[in-house]
């Protein structure tokens, strides 16, 4: 596969600048330590290349392509951060011509986070932000040559990272809780952790809780909290981290240690540096007397980073009311430590039950402050303009000019991917509107003119659109139906095709707009699938499917509370499309054995997943989806998962993210085991997580990749400065960029695809 990171060498100051941020490596060199470990040698860590006058050259293990060699050939270069300090040495890579005389060739790094190579002179130094392989080219004369250029960075750290700003906030220290890490131990008690461990001799003396044995991480996240349960007094822990090319070691002491944070550098190095081997974690623990351990977790990291940002309704915030709880929509991007406000405007009300556009641009939600029979009166909605800060679009109270009644008109409602219109959600889900299915306007929530829905679906329930606007599914409750398709009483999940004269953007033209094909995907007697969601390709559809209904009076079949339980599933959107429920997503083996930790409140948390809301960006080949669950997280929150707490405590209702195979095969469980979304608040109930891209920019913004920019283009800007937003340029177009077809697309027929509008790559490796 082609590095796709290597497309703007120029520019990797600018690049690499945004991924230090992203990644938390700002004092990266300053503030971490590492200890030079022995790394095992390599097979070609000490080739020497040797010129021979007659020999071929081919191109191969730094013999030139065409005249002209590199040297020294492959060669690997170790970086040891001890506590912070820095050890290493540079290498200078030199080239000669076919008559073995030294040539004053240029050099160049695809790679520029591992460290700095002056092209020039040719010497490089290693910066210890990443490990890894990068490749050395030689030019000189319009002939070339290269070589493989290996970086090991071994850490160790005793203690806390110096000048680390955990962000003890709302999302607790690290965005993830826990106490923080541990003090730095003593030489003796170091030394205890470096020797001779005793395996535990069960889960219930030492055993983890949380993260989850192959969970998939992607770049730019928080780093998680190492939480287990054990029966020793623990008074210091040692956190191994190891993969191809780097190893981390960490220690630290405390009293009744339970959880511990990886380090946040660490961590960044480990993600951005990793090949696509698996990251193997280990912890061994010390009660003063012996050392028991490891226990062992492995993972997978995706090669990109999460793109948007995540939209989520609270019912218990205190960052709405100042420190009072009260229900909020909130938001978080990738890499916060706590979440802020979505709508500043509507800080001190109540306003919950929202829908973003997957463009960023729209969000609806409902807004009250007063109660009705005691209970908050949810009826009247309004939408805001998220490109202008939150500011209010309009309000959609009584009557619209049609005559339709605009109580609850958007609430779960299926927007379209730009915002300008929704489809209703008809009834049967808490707190619904009372309208047949049918399209309603933005601008003051009149109907707009369709054809193919109405007299054939009467009730669409909790309806999404693709993120092309081209699909849209629902569950398909009332209605007369069409061809062999009919309604399910709840028990029914159904697709149509729609047609608004978008072309190959989102822009609508001019009413009526069509529906057609309907056509059914699942159905279950005994089950109630809803909340379904696309895949950015639209070939595959994640839901919400209930296992057993809420026990409050009316309309609870597909709710998330009242003791609803549901798991996800996932099902094709063309033939054959095999539901299946995901078992890793969920917390099950693929034998159907619970994973997930248990408690006597926590009897059955793989039953305990709702509300799947696919990001409409695949990132590091594989598709991403944010959820609710109430299950446990850890030892953090363990206690009753239909509690809402009190705004002073963690409770287990919270939102998680999990990986997803991009074209998974027919019948196979595409997931991967979830992680908890560093960022949210942690005392508060966190749910219905909507995961869109960011509004868009307009050329001359600066940008990182090509989805940020309203044209759908980020390059470097003419006059050799940063990357900026543009139209399309000559050429294919690179990863995150816009396109048409995968041969728009750098690197097609090489593992890199057009999946929902954008170049992405099909398999992280």
């Amino acid at each position: 596969m082609p590095n796709l990171i290597s497309r703007r060498v120029a520019t990797w100051s600018v690049l690499a600048a945004s991924l230090v941020s992203a990644a938390l490596l700002v004092q990266a060199c300053a503030d971490e330590g590492l200890p030079a470990a022995a790394f095992p040698p390599e097979p070609d860590a000490s080739d020497a290349y040797t010129y021979e006058p007659d020999a071929a050259f081919n191109g191969d293990g730094g013999i030139a392509q065409g005249d002209i060699a590199i040297f020294p050939a492959n060669p690997t270069v170790d970086v040891a951060i001890d506590d912070g300090v820095i050890t290493t040495g540079p290498i200078t890579f030199t080239a000669q011509n076919a008559n073995n005389v030294g040539i004053a060739a240029s050099f160049t790094l695809d790679r520029g986070e591992l460290g700095n190579l002056v092209a020039a002179s040719g010497v490089f130094t290693a910066s210890g932000a990443s490990s890894g392989k990068g490749t050395v080219t030689a030019s000189f004369g319009g002939k070339t040559a290269s070589t493989t250029l290996t970086v090991r960075v071994a850490i160790t750290q005793n203690g806390p990272p110096k000048n680390y700003n955990g962000g003890n906030g709302a999302g607790g220290y690290g965005g993830v809780g826990g106490a923080g890490p541990g003090k730095a131990v003593s030489a003796t008690t170091k030394n205890k952790l470096l020797g001779a461990a005793t395996p535990p001799a069960n889960a219930q003396q030492l055993g983890f809780l949380y993260p989850y044995d192959k969970t998939v991480w992607p770049r730019g996240v928080l780093p998680p909290l190492l939480q287990w349960q054990t029966s020793l007094a623990i008074t210091a822990v040692r956190v191994h981290v190891e993969q191809a090319n780097f190893k981390f070691d960490g220690f630290y002491g405390g009293t009744a240690l339970v959880n511990q944070p990886v380090d946040p550098y660490a961590w960044s190095k480990a993600l951005y540096g990793n090949g696509g081997d698996p990251m193997k974690v280990d912890v061994y623990a010390y009660d003063g007397s012996k050392l028991v351990g490891p226990i062992s977790e492995s993972y997978g990291v995706a090669p990109g980073t999460l793109k948007g940002t995540v939209y989520y309704n609270s019912y218990n915030s205190k960052l709405n009311a100042n420190g009072a709880t009260t229900g909020a929509v909130l938001a978080i991007k990738p890499g916060a430590f706590s979440p802020t406000l979505a709508l500043p405007s509507q800080q001190g009300k109540c306003h919950v039950c929202h829908e973003v556009s997957a463009n960023g641009s729209t969000l609806f939600t409902q807004i009250s402050s007063s109660l009705v029979d005691n209970a908050i009166y949810y009826a009247p909605n309004a939408s805001f303009d998220m490109t202008k800060g939150g500011k209010q679009i309009a309000d959609y109270a009584g009557t619209a000019p049609d005559g339709s009644s605009n109580d609850r008109k958007f609430l779960w409602s299926g927007v379209y991917p730009d915002g300008t219109f929704a489809l209703v959600n008809s009834k049967h889900a808490r707190e619904n509107n009372k309208l047949a299915a049918a399209l309603y306007g933005r601008p003051d929530g009149s109907k707009i003119s369709s054809t193919g829905i109405e007299g054939v679906v009467t009730a669409a329930v909790t309806p999404t659109f693709s993120t092309s606007g081209k699909a849209v599914a629902f569950n398909f409750w009332e209605g007369p139906g069409a061809g062999n398709v009919t309604a399910g009483a709840g028990h029914s999940l159904a697709m149509m095709d729609f047609d608004c004269g978008q072309g190959n953007g989102i822009t609508c033209g001019a009413p009526p707009y069509h529906f057609s094909k309907l056509r059914e995907l699942y159905r279950d007697s005994a089950r109630f699938p809803a909340w379904p969601t696309f895949t950015p390709d639209a070939k595959g559809l994640v839901f919400h499917n209930t296992v057993t209904p809420g026990s409050c009076k009316v309309d609870c079949e597909i709710s998330t509370w009242f003791g609803a339980q549901a798991e996800l599933w996932y099902t094709g959107t063309t033939a054959p499309n095999t539901p299946v429920r995901m078992n890793a997503l969920n917390g099950l083996t693929s034998g159907n054995v619970p994973y997930v930790p248990s408690n006597v409140d926590h009897p059955s948390d793989a039953k305990l997943n709702y509300e799947p809301t696919v990001n409409p960006v695949a990132s590091g080949g594989y598709y991403w989806v944010v959820f609710t669950a109430r299950r446990m997280y850890g030892n953090i929150a363990t206690g009753a998962p239909y509690d809402n707490g009190d705004g002073t405590y963690p409770i287990a209702k919270k939102l998680w993210v999990a990986a997803i195979d991009v074209n998974p095969k027919p019948g196979q469980d595409p997931s991967h085991p979830a992680f908890y979304l560093p960022g949210q608040e942690l005392d508060a109930g966190n749910m219905r997580g909507f995961w869109v891209v960011d509004p868009c920019q307009p050329n001359g913004n600066s940008c990182q990749t090509g989805d940020e920019c309203c044209n759908g283009f980020c390059r470097q800007a003419g006059d050799g400065g940063g990357l900026v937003c543009t139209d399309q340029p000559p050429g294919c177009a690179e990863e995150f960029e816009n396109c048409t077809t995968d041969a728009d697309c750098c690197g097609s027929g090489a593992g890199i695809a057009c999946i929902g509008g954008r170049c992405s790559r099909m398999s992280p490796n």
